[in-house]
């Protein structure tokens, strides 16, 4: 067996350690079963305003697991692609190639989104329809890393409502990801993993899960009586209006949660001597968010049954393991998110809702007027834009000039922060502040826009709800918490990025950090691991005698 060990990291903040090969098979103490849950747009302050209230999976978690509370997704922008590729990757959008949610492609020109994929046919559902698959990703995760490690034993597998979600965390090597059918419900998955989903997954499709919620009523933990209203009332038959409403309450969350036991029973993970790793992304959590934002009592409701399924998945996991001592969870979510603009502006706060045509509008006009007729935009992507390469050229003009005339003109607007172009990126110009190396952590060259814009705090493109994807604490500020197996109860204040998790799971299974990682090792977490694995057995210290 190969052995690969990340060093470097951790001997610089701990010099005692010294890395050296192992025994075949799998050290002592090393995880059987790593579960990487990520809670779609659950904010940290999550874990504080309603913790009185959590007495399961979260509340085991805060109380014995080693608890970050200063967690950052340290890159820009903050939504569900980029913050799921950091997770297991260690990488930032610069070097995983994962902008965003989606992108405008200058080679099809057309907008595609971070895991489509024409070469790939999805599963688990009737006709032939475009599949998806990890392909965007340029970098390895730490499922790839265990796999390019020789450890043919271990299995890989990404599960969420969302396919970015599911496939980004597992990689490119995982041997399966299963996401819902948002018209359907059904489980599918694409022919990138495999030909045709297992007769396990059929037989659970089979069920109608999503069915059973039909006409359904949501009531908060604890109501009761006649009096209680509830947060949500079900359509009584099945459609469009259904699924989109049924995928914002916890009814969406427990269906995965069961998805992931049937994964661990029948995929047998956690059972021989190599480690598995799940990942699992709750993502009902973030469709309610963008409808009622972080105030609305139904965000606290989906937090306290959050906490809930959590317990329930940890319980299985536990058994299906073995014991928490060969199991190792970590929790974390892709992005917080903004308050409702008018419950903020109740609050005297600044910010408020924004146009995105009026804005466009106001970037076309001003190339226009000073470089003449055409389609200067062909496509934005957050709050930047991709400019017309052939217009520029065809009008012969200096592309910078052009990227200047546009960064000038959103800098008028009252409610943009910072303007950076693609000329400034490339050359490494704009790296003063802490949201200046976040957006540069966000370039990456083929792919994104030739003008990005930050956007003052609290403002939002939208007529209704709230949406996240800022550099600032309300968007970036995660939960991180590791818990099982050798970790030691602690809470821990010093800044770090999810981007450190992925390098600290690979010291902890001694194998590579994946190729893109720019994380370091969190030695509160992986110290335990690693002095139980290097000092040696009884019996190799007898040979020495």
């Amino acid at each position: 067996m190969k052995k690969y060990f990340v060093v470097a990291s951790l001997l610089a903040l701990q010099p005692s350690l010294v890395l050296a090969a192992g025994n075949a098979g799998l050290p002592i103490h090393q995880p059987k079963l790593i579960v990487a849950i990520a809670v779609d747009q659950f904010r940290y302050d999550y874990t504080t305003r309603f913790r009185s209230r959590y007495q399961a999976g979260l509340e085991k978690m805060l109380s014995e697991g080693a608890v970050y509370v200063d967690a950052h997704q340290d890159h820009y922008p903050t939504v569900t692609a980029t913050g799921h590729a950091t997770y297991l990757t260690g990488s930032v959008p610069a070097t995983s190639g994962i902008i965003g949610n989606e992108w405008y492609d200058r080679k099809s020109g057309k907008v595609i989104t971070s895991v489509e994929d024409a070469e790939t046919k999805l599963l688990g559902v009737d006709g032939e329809s475009v599949g998806s698959s990890p392909h965007n990703l340029v970098v390895s995760t730490l499922g790839d890393e265990l796999k390019i490690a020789d450890r043919g034993a271990s299995k890989v597998i990404g599960i969420s409502m969302k396919d970015r979600a599911a496939i980004l965390p597992a990689g490119r090597m995982a041997d399966a990801a299963y996401w819902v059918d948002n018209t359907t419900g059904a489980v599918v998955s694409s022919t990138w993993y495999q030909q045709q989903l297992p007769d396990w997954v059929c037989q659970f499709n089979d069920q109608k899960v999503p069915m059973k919620s039909l006409g359904a009523s949501w009531y908060a933990v604890g109501a009761a009586g006649s009096a209680a209203k509830p947060l949500m009332v079900l359509p009584t038959t099945a459609g469009k209006s259904f699924f989109s409403q049924w995928e914002e309450t916890p009814f969406a969350n427990d269906m995965l949660e069961e998805f992931a036991e049937q994964v661990m029973q029948h995929e047998k993970l956690g059972q021989h001597n190599e480690t598995d790793i799940l990942t699992v992304s709750f993502s009902a959590n973030d469709h309610l968010g963008h409808a009622v934002g972080p105030d609305a009592p139904e965000v606290e409701d989906m937090s306290v049954r959050t906490d809930r399924t959590i317990g329930k998945l940890l319980d299985a996991a536990v058994k299906q393991a073995g014991g928490r001592q060969n199991v190792l969870v970590i929790l974390t979510a892709d992005h917080g998110v903004a308050p409702v603009p008018e419950v903020n502006q109740k609050r005297k706060m600044p910010g408020g809702r924004l146009d995105k045509t009026k804005y466009i509008a106001t970037v076309e006009a001003a190339l226009e007027k000073k470089f003449g007729e055409g389609k200067w935009v062909i496509a934005t992507q957050e709050s930047g834009f991709y400019l017309n390469d052939e217009l520029i050229a065809q009008k012969k003009l200096k592309h910078s000039v052009v990227e200047d005339e546009v960064a000038s003109t959103v800098m008028t607007l009252p409610y943009v922060a910072r303007a950076y172009t693609r000329t400034q990126l490339l050359r490494h110009e704009a790296t003063q502040s802490q949201i200046d190396e976040y957006v540069a952590r966000a370039f990456y060259p083929q792919r994104g826009p030739d003008v990005l814009v930050v956007v003052k705090p609290y403002y939002l493109f939208g007529k209704e709800g709230t949406s996240h994807g800022s550099p600032y604490d309300y968007d970036s500020h995660v939960p991180l918490i590791f818990w099982g197996g050798a970790v030691k109860s602690g809470v821990y204040s010093k800044t770090v990025g999810v981007s450190d998790v992925a390098p600290t799971l690979a010291a902890i299974l001694q194998i590579q950090a994946p190729s893109g990682s720019v994380g370091h090792i969190l030695t509160d977490v992986a110290q335990p691991y690693l002095i139980h694995a290097h000092r040696p057995s009884a019996a190799a210290a007898a040979q020495h005698e």
